[in-house]
């Protein structure tokens, strides 16, 4: 108990993949045809955290996010059957920071902890444009750039294994849920929110 009241504090790194939902619409009426989409790619992603261990069961951590991932983004519209289409590449850039309350399934003095954890936090994407990779007719210019900043909601599952000392190795499965940037660029603009999912491994140091 002496000991565990020693490491009530922790912090620790990880890495992994992160995935970016999708998102689409599509209008058709006597006026014409638009659809628009965009298509993500996996990027790379990087979490710094630290915390503190309230007891056995309840710990509250702060972590910053990062994550790059290349896009496609298609417009296709046909109006007294002429068609304007574009498609854009783009590199978002993903940047994030909550606040998480954990809640662990098994105390502090066993080697294999899973958890839950959920909190609130801020987010910030931008975009940068790519290269054209296809276009007809006249479509509406796409912007070069795009950014917003936006409250988010992170929500994971994960577990940590002790390995030596106050050593763990970390996996942990993160979804955060905030506003569609990306979206809003669409012609015509998407509906959806924007979800980041994340596969996450490292390790934690308790102190």
């Amino acid at each position: 108990m002496a000991v565990h009241a020693q490491q009530a504090n922790f912090a620790g790194s990880t890495i992994g993949i992160s995935t970016l939902s999708a998102d689409g619409r599509s209008i058709l009426d006597s006026a014409g045809t638009a659809v628009s989409l965009y298509k993500p790619e996996n990027g790379f992603t990087g979490m710094l955290f630290g915390g503190r261990h309230l007891n056995d069961f309840l710990s509250v951590q702060a972590s910053y996010g990062w994550n790059r991932n290349n896009l496609a983004l298609t417009s296709v519209q046909i109006t007294a059957g002429v068609e304007h289409s574009l498609e854009q590449s783009y590199t978002a850039r993903h940047h994030t920071v909550a606040g998480e309350l954990l809640l662990y399934f098994r105390p502090r003095s066993r080697g294999v902890r899973p958890y839950l954890s959920v909190g609130p936090g801020v987010a910030h994407l931008s975009g940068e444009e790519g290269r054209t990779t296809f276009t007809r007719g006249v479509p509406e210019p796409a912007a070069r750039r795009f950014s917003s900043t936006d409250l988010c909601l992170r929500v994971a599952v994960g577990i940590d294994i002790k390995v030596y000392g106050g050593v763990s190795f970390r996996y942990s499965f993160a979804e955060t849920i905030q506003k569609n940037p990306i979206s809003a660029r669409l012609s015509p603009p998407g509906k959806r929110g924007l979800a980041n999912f994340q596969n996450l491994f490292g390790a934690a140091w308790r102190f």
